[in-house]
């Protein structure tokens, strides 16, 4: 056995050996299965982009033989993925407060193991620079998306890496299969070159993006079926479909298959779909039959799997709250009131009998929730027919609702507390 073939053996078994050692003495609880689940799967679908970078950039490249993920050794993804989503979030758990020390102490034996990979890994000047990226964007976030899970905090930022995960498995890994190292880049620097292929990809995004967000707000859980919601949500983008993440997915995969010519992105899609309609929808139906009895009947007897409704059904009162004192608070009100919103009362600011409220707020009573400003308007907006729906969803997403909240700041239309006794 050669020494490229020792290496190979090595970095595949050696990380799988002590993950699986490691897992027998630990015999972690469900939470922390979970969150280990996630970790690993966070690796899968990051670690080829982020390999793929610093070979760009020229920090390393691969001499070996046998099957490849775009370009990258199997043996050295799979071993990567389980050392870094499975054996050091264990490890660092295990340590409980001194985990701290246990990041330290893995980071120190990656810069010590890196060299010892030649001639499978060929190393250029700075290449430890790639790797402490790596470190940090990679194998941090997997260990806080473990920890997070395990002790069920930090819901959002979970959700926030929940969706590398699913981008990066569905719509990343049929790309990395398809194309060498070389045509990935090629196309790549292709989509940068054609601004309406991104436009047009994240526009498709933004059902599934604000399901995911509103699952985490409202729900106060995860699109995940072993971490779910312990709420039933029904507003939103979920007033109009039931599967807006699937109907997202299948979307952006049938988007990327004509972007590549390549029919292997609709094999995703069909097999999505096939899950979808098959083992999903028994076992998660089952599933929010029983934890939401005839609430849950009802909504999927109103709102459709796949073909959005023009009006929403939703079944969970949401409000509204204007200053009726304002001129411009209260022109919107009337042109909401106007529109007949469905799970939508509107209600005067001034009566709140609360702490001081924004005067444009939204409010979801079940869970709590609360959307001010724009964020306020983008969901009311999902309270209409479906082309407002649409307008909600791009006035509330992340990069643009901060520059609309903005301007309408600048236009003197921002955030101002309304207490019950104001007047003017």
């Amino acid at each position: 056995m050669n020494r490229e073939t020792l290496i190979q053996v090595g970095v595949l078994y050696g990380p799988l050996v002590m993950a699986g050692l490691l897992t027998v003495w630990l015999r972690p609880g469900r939470r922390l299965a979970i969150g280990l689940l996630f970790s690993t799967v966070w690796q899968a679908a990051m670690l080829p982009w982020f390999d793929l970078t610093a070979r760009a950039l020229g920090c390393w490249s691969y001499q070996a033989s046998g099957p490849s993920l775009a370009g990258m050794p199997l043996s050295l993804y799979f071993g990567w993925v389980i050392a870094w989503g499975w054996l050091a979030p264990l490890a660092a758990t295990a340590a409980g407060r001194h985990w701290p020390l246990v990041l330290a102490a893995l980071l120190a034996i990656d810069l010590w193991l890196m060299p010892q990979f030649e001639p499978v890994l060929q190393l250029t000047d700075g290449w430890w620079l790639a790797d402490l990226a790596l470190f940090a964007g990679l194998l941090v976030p997997g260990l806080m998306l473990c920890r997070w899970t395990h002790e069920d905090q930090r819901l959002e930022g979970r959700v926030a890496l929940l969706v590398g995960c699913f981008g990066g498995l569905l719509l990343g890994l049929p790309l990395l299969a398809c194309h060498p190292e070389s045509g990935v880049s090629a196309m790549l620097a292709k989509a940068i070159g054609q601004p309406l292929w991104i436009a047009g990809a994240l526009l498709l995004a933004l059902p599934g993006l604000t399901a995911m967000r509103d699952l985490a707000r409202s729900g106060k859980g995860t699109p995940v079926p072993i971490d779910p919601t312990s709420q039933l949500v029904s507003h939103g983008v979920y007033g109009f479909v039931a599967n807006p993440m699937q109907l997202s997915m299948t979307l952006l995969l049938l988007l990327e298959s004509w972007y590549l010519g390549s029919f292997w992105p609709l094999v995703v899609a069909a097999l999505g779909i096939i899950y979808s309609e098959g083992f999903a929808r028994w076992s998660e139906g089952q599933d929010l039959k029983d934890r939401f009895g005839s609430t849950w009947m009802e909504y999927r007897a109103r709102v459709r799997p796949w073909l959005p409704r023009w009006r929403p059904a939703v079944l969970d009162d949401c409000e509204l709250w204007v200053n009726l004192d304002c001129g411009p608070c209260a022109s919107v009100g009337r042109w909401f009131e106007g529109r007949r919103p469905v799970g939508l009362k509107l209600r005067n600011a001034g009566d709140w009998a609360g702490d001081p409220m924004e005067r444009l707020t939204w409010r979801h009573p079940g869970s709590g929730r609360c959307e001010t400003g724009v964020g306020a308007v983008a969901m009311a907006l999902q309270h209409l027919s479906l082309p407002w729906a649409m307008a909600g969803l791009i006035a509330g997403a992340p990069v643009l609702r901060p520059v609309l909240q903005c301007c309408f700041d600048a236009a003197g239309l921002g955030p101002r507390k309304v207490c019950r006794a104001e007047t003017g």
